[in-house]
């Protein structure tokens, strides 16, 4: 089994219609139960928070492609333009399904993260996160504020360490690369912040391939086992 950990700008692009096919693919790996999504109260407490501002966000978000489309429109000769505010216009015709779509999308997004195993950050955690920040170690080496992803991971692994959960992979998805990738190679995580059993991805689709490739090899595995088995009962059987 694997637990998934996703950081807060992940969980904010899922509730963006135009990737949709990641957010159906994440709902069936949780439906199978092949893979668990973790998160901390700091996450959930963050998203009830912002929970207003996070959804007019991403109706802005859809908004502004027309919007940036009427900038580009300038750029262009008469007849190319023509043709873009056409397109424009049969855009912003059904803005408003788009609109009651993001709703949707944002309501899924948020069934995932309250359906999702839920830790809570200890003080004592905070404090060796502050430490961290003071001596400037990743991900807090570039100056940048990280605490609550730096509390999301660290506390992820505490929780799966807590729990005796030995034989689970842990996959750290965050799209704050510079702060958590290891600069010389940015698919790997920082040195700093290399951890038993975890896995590391910038990008979430990627992170589902990964955890679907696993799967399928692990079945493929099961499968040249059962019959491996077959033919030796089948010999035993014969007498041999």
């Amino acid at each position: 089994m694997a637990k998934l950990i996703l950081d807060t700008s992940t969980w904010l692009d899922l509730a963006k219609p135009r990737i949709e096919e990641v957010l159906i693919e994440l709902e069936e790996q949780v439906k199978n139960g092949i893979t668990v999504l973790l998160t901390c109260d700091i996450i959930v407490d963050e998203w009830e928070r912002n929970k207003p501002r996070v959804l007019q966000d991403v109706i802005a978000s859809i908004r502004n492609h027309a919007k940036s489309a009427m900038k580009m429109a300038e750029l262009l000769p008469d007849s190319d333009k023509e043709e873009l505010k056409k397109i424009i216009e049969k855009y912003t015709k059904v803005q408003s399904d788009q609109e009651i779509l993001a709703e949707v999308f944002f309501n899924r997004v948020e069934k995932l993260i309250k359906g999702s195993e839920i830790f809570k950050i200890e003080d004592k955690l905070k404090l060796d996160m502050a430490n961290r920040a003071l001596i400037k170690q990743a991900p807090f080496h570039n100056s940048k504020n990280n605490m609550a992803d730096a509390l999301l991971y660290f506390g992820a692994v505490e929780h799966v360490i807590k729990e005796n959960q030995i034989a689970t992979d842990l996959i750290f998805v965050t799209s704050n690369y510079k702060e958590f990738s290891d600069p010389s190679d940015l698919t790997k995580i920082h040195p700093d912040l290399e951890k038993w059993n975890v896995h590391f991805s910038n990008n979430l689709a990627q992170a589902l391939k990964m955890r679907k490739d696993a799967i399928d090899l692990m079945d493929e595995y099961h499968e040249h086992q059962f019959w491996n088995w077959i033919e030796m009962e089948a010999e035993i059987a014969r007498g041999k």
